[in-house]
């Protein structure tokens, strides 16, 4: 899966796609060009993630402060 469509996912569909890399590499025994583009998607997926998190927490934090 490429950068930019990554980019177009929700955080629940990166996450889907997390679970689907792992059961593959769980129960099909990838070769090891397979294994390298899959943990290189695993890796953009979780930066993804992580970025989504950081940005709703903020939001989130700005929210919440709006209550004050």
């Amino acid at each position: 899966m490429k950068s930019d469509e990554i980019k177009k996912m929700t955080y629940s569909q990166a996450m889907e796609r997390l679970e689907e890399i792992i059961q593959k590499i769980e129960h099909e025994s990838p070769d090891v060009d397979e294994l390298t583009k899959l943990v290189a998607e695993a890796v953009e997926l979780v930066k993804f993630s992580k970025e989504k998190l950081t940005t709703a927490d903020k939001k989130l934090e700005e929210l919440i402060a709006k209550l004050d």
